[in-house]
Formats: C-alpha cells, structure tokens, sequence
C-alpha cells in the first residue's frame, strides 16, 4: 500500500492549528466550567464535585499504560513502513483493553456503592448513594477514553496527528455540551456526570468513522492478535503508565489533599487558581504533541539529525512561550479571576506566584521529556516522575498546606519541578546524542524567528 502520509511541513503546520483549535477548546470549556457551575450549584456543591471527579483519574491510569504504548510504537512501525506489524499491536492492545474495561465496569456498578464517600470526604450537599453514582459513571467515562486514545494511535500512525487532535478535541467539546445541557436543565452531579459520558460515547463514534476513511488498512478483528506483541510491550507500558499516575497525584491529589485539610471550599477557591496559571504551560503542551509523533516518526526512519533539531526547537518554544504567558497571566490575574467567578473567588497572590514560577519550569522539563516518551525509551524517567512529580508534590503539599495554608500547595508543586527539570535534562541529552552547551544556547535564545515570520506576515498583508 503506497504511503499516503503528508509532508513534514504539512503535517507540522496542520498540527498547529488542530492545537490552536485545541488550546482554544481547553481554555473555553475551562473558563466555562467554573462559572457555569458555581452559579448554579454554590461553593460547597462544585467543591464536593471537583472532589469526586479527581476520583476516577486514578483510574485512567488502568489501561497500564498500554494505550500509550501501542500508539508510540505503532508510529515507529509505520514510519519504517511496516503497516502490517502496526495493525497486529492494534489489535493486540484493543483486547486487553477490553478485557480491563470490563473488570472497571464491574467495579463501576458493585464496588462505588459500597464506598461511604460522603462521610470520607465531609459533604454537605450529596449523600452517599449519589455520590456513589457519579463515580460510577465518571468510571465508564474513562473506560470509553481507553478506546479513543487507543483510535488516536492510528491517526498518529498515518502521519495524520492533526486530524486526530482536533478529533479528540471535538470530544472534549461534545462532553462539555452534554455536561453544560444536563445542569442548565437543571440537573445535579449525577445528570452532569450522564451528559458527560454521552458526549465522550458520541465522540468515540465519530473518531471510529473518521479513521476507517483517513486509514483502512486499520481494522479490527483477531488475526494477527497476539499476547506476544502484548507482553513486548509490558516494559514501555508500564513505564508509561508511570505518567498518567504521577499527574493523577500532581493534579487530582492535589485536590484531595486540600480538601482533606482546608474543605471543600478551599479547594473551590484552589482549582480555578491552578487552571488559571496553568495555561502558562499551553505551549508545552501544543508543541508535545506535535513533538511526539514526529521524533517517532524521525527515530523510526533513523533520522536522528532531524531529531535533535526538534529537539532543539520545540524546547526554545516551549520555554519562551511559556513565560510570555506566564507574564501575561501576572499582570492580568486579578480582574481576571474577578470577572471569571463573579467575585466570588478572591486570587491567593502567594499561591498564584509559585504556581505560575512551577508552570515556566515544567514548560523547559517536559518538553525534553518527548526525547525519551516518543522513542519508548521513558524507563529511566517514568519512575521519578512517579516518585516526585507525583507522590513526592503530594507529600510535600500535605505538609505544606498543613503548616502556611493554601500558598504551600503551590511552594510544594513548585519544589517538584525543580527537581524534575534537573532529573530529566541530562537524561534525554544523554539519550539523544546532544550536546548540553550547544542545546542550552539555541533554547535560551529568545526565539526571533516567530517575529521574523510575523513581521513578514504583516508586510504581505500591507496594500
């Protein structure tokens, strides 16, 4: 079958606007979200809310990691030109993710209702058997991102990263709208948790069709599934699976840990903070995914000149982008915050600045991160992902919080970075061949290029 992939530039510029379309989704459904449900269900109920749904992202993390793995390692294939060997790790990992999906559903519907989650986490508003529910269905939510993710790979495997970005974002949007309807309606946790889970089921459907026609040498079915392709994968899986943990205790910990010593309506007061100094690590964000799928084509091709210059270049981006944001996010913050929630969230300084110093941090680190993620080769730095930007922030942030109040929160996540940016750099110079002065010089250049480009962008457009 002749190789139907875009070109490099092509693939590269359709990526940055299926982000740009991704970003602006992110930023939307966060900004909405906040206001949306605070004025209709109060403080204390989108608190209880934010606490649930920091419950089921431990579970995400129970695909094992393979998900990831196969979507990397298909890429690597098919950019060697082997299609056959990437369909038989597709349908490998479609059956062992039906086979953990089945076992999360189980537990979706006996397990949750045993759980007296409302006398754990001191609710007010839901009782147990409601709180019980949600969990249940924010359980089949993940469960149904197994399958995207999985469906991901395919687009990433065809060179059609972009098209499968702006397709899980689509996701994301049709999920808000399910959400959004139910509490406009009138309803509670239970009918938001509902309409959530439907948009991602739609979503699923829509992605399903859109790859049969984008890539039909991939289809399901048993031929060619083995355990052997399964258990190849193990190492990079569940190195990967190091990942999705190490941010469900980052992230939904967090929460929990601030609940847990402050209430819910501190955490009410944390979690609109934390999205909004966290979009200082948008950038990072666009350029990883676009940076993943082509150093996994470029290893896989054996390109390695190509891969340091990615390297290079999506590192210096990610930086400067990051802290231009963050500046931006510094001066504007308050009438912000104010606008946002209706006052009725008032901006914590102290928390603010350690977040948005943590968030310029982690856009240097993880950006370097991709060396090692997109080759399958994140063994060395998944474990003290896990250990520190995991378990090690939401220790510190235990005993933060308990001594200086809600500012420790944001001194713990930033200590965390901190050591992971010096973890991780020397590690993916290593892997990559690079050399650490002449990878420092380029990306702490500002980048003029992107002025270049916008001058010249202006100048055509002049009459």
């Amino acid at each position: 079958m002749p190789d139907r992939r875009p070109s490099l530039i092509r693939r590269l510029t359709l990526g940055l606007g299926a982000q740009a379309y991704s970003q602006a989704t992110i930023l939307f459904v966060r900004l909405a979200e906040v206001p949306l449900l605070l004025s209709l269900w109060g403080v204390q109920l989108y608190g209880e809310w934010l606490m649930l749904a920091a419950i089921p992202a431990w579970l995400a993390a129970g695909d094992g990691g393979f998900a990831d793995a196969t979507a990397r390692q298909m890429t690597i294939r098919a950019g060697a030109g082997d299609r056959a060997g990437a369909l038989t790790l597709f349908r490998s990992t479609f059956l062992l993710l039906l086979a953990v999906s089945a076992g999360l559903v189980v537990l979706a519907f006996a397990g949750a209702p045993l759980l007296p989650l409302d006398r754990w986490f001191g609710f007010t508003v839901m009782s147990g058997p409601v709180a019980a529910t949600v969990v249940g269905l924010l359980i089949l939510h993940v469960v149904a991102g197994f399958q995207s993710s999985l469906l991901y790979g395919g687009f990433m495997a065809e060179g059609r990263y972009g098209q499968g970005i702006a397709l899980m974002t689509t996701i994301q949007l049709l999920e808000f709208g399910g959400l959004a309807i139910a509490v406009l309606a009138g309803g509670g946790p239970v009918a938001a948790a509902g309409g959530w889970l439907a948009g991602r089921l739609a979503g699923l459907v829509m992605m399903r069709l859109v790859l049969r026609r984008t890539a039909p040498w991939l289809r399901y079915g048993l031929a060619g599934a083995t355990w052997a392709e399964v258990r190849a994968l193990t190492a990079p899986a569940f190195a990967s699976l190091a990942f999705p943990l190490g941010n469900a205790f980052n992230t939904q910990a967090l929460r929990l840990v601030v609940g847990a010593l402050l209430g819910p309506a501190a955490v009410a007061v944390f979690v609109p903070i934390r999205i909004l100094t966290r979009l200082a690590m948008q950038p990072r964000a666009v350029l990883g995914s676009l940076m993943q799928a082509e150093m996994a084509m470029a290893h896989g091709a054996a390109d390695y000149d190509l891969f340091r210059r990615l390297f290079r270049r999506s590192s210096q981006f990610s930086l400067w982008g990051g802290l231009a944001v963050a500046v931006a996010i510094a001066l504007t913050a308050r009438p912000v915050l104010d606008l946002w929630t209706g006052g009725a969230i008032i901006l914590d300084w102290p928390l603010t600045a350690a977040l948005l110093l943590a968030a310029v941090l982690n856009s240097l680190w993880y950006a370097a991160l991709m060396v090692a993620y997109a080759t399958n080769r994140h063994g060395p730095v998944a474990i003290v992902y896990l250990l520190v930007y995991g378990l090690g922030a939401t220790l510190l942030a235990w005993l933060a919080v308990g001594a200086t109040g809600l500012a420790g929160a944001g001194w713990a996540l930033l200590a965390a970075e901190a050591i992971m940016l010096m973890w991780v750099l020397p590690v993916t110079w290593r892997m990559s061949d690079e050399r650490p002065l002449a990878w420092l010089r380029q990306v702490l250049t500002p980048p003029w290029i992107v002025l270049a480009w916008a001058g010249k962008a202006f100048t055509r457009r002049r009459p």
